[in-house]
């Protein structure tokens, strides 16, 4: 249990302290964090497990012990400092790295090739395509409707524009009828009506 609070307190923030000498901050550090943790599993009911874990853990042999302390890590990416370059900063036993560089940096360069899509895009293609297909269908069957909308209406328009002419033309059939002296006339315009709303 002191080695892991250990290694929590030389993770990130030993690095900053060493520099300042600061060691009542350490400690004080240390404290909040114990006590964090224990908090925390006290909360989650984990009281006895790191115990029973650490009596069934898996031992490493030394050359995996070697392994995993003297490994490359990168601890950070930058692609601000230099625009188009990235640049890495690598890490061994917590301390820049001294076997190989510790800081490197790449440019950015534009391949020329076959572009590789990974499953998800290729699908993502794939409905988008299905999607301007189905757009398209949709607006050229719109467009037929709009067009035999207005064809509708301007049909409709027209047919009510002649009726309302058939029926001025009717009304002074009627009246010209009423006017007309001889029985004659008031026959013919009569006929004329007669043949208006037989149509």
């Amino acid at each position: 249990m002191k080695k892991l609070f250990v290694i929590l307190l030389c993770a990130t923030p030993f690095m900053a302290w060493s520099d300042t000498n600061d060691l009542e901050r350490a400690r004080q550090a240390y404290i909040e964090a114990r006590n964090a943790y224990q908090a925390a599993r006290r909360a989650a009911g984990l009281t006895n497990t790191v115990k029973r874990a650490a009596t069934t853990a898996t031992v490493f042999t030394k050359s995996q012990k070697r392994f995993f302390e003297n490994r490359r890590i990168c601890v950070s990416r930058d692609t601000t400092t230099i625009p188009g370059s990235v640049i890495t900063t690598w890490y061994r036993n917590g301390r820049p790295d001294t076997k190989a560089p510790a800081v490197v940096t790449n440019v950015l360069k534009n391949v020329a090739g076959v572009l590789q899509n990974n499953p998800l895009q290729a699908r993502l293609e794939e409905l988008g395509e299905q999607y301007r297909e189905a757009m398209s269908d949709f607006q050229s069957v719109m467009h037929d409707t709009v067009e035999r909308y207005n064809a509708a209406t301007n049909s409709l328009a027209a047919a009510e524009a002649r009726a309302a002419r058939a029926d001025a033309l009717k009304s002074w059939l009627v009246e010209q009828r009423d006017k007309a002296l001889l029985e004659s006339t008031k026959k013919i315009y009569q006929a004329i009506i007669d043949r208006l709303e037989g149509e």
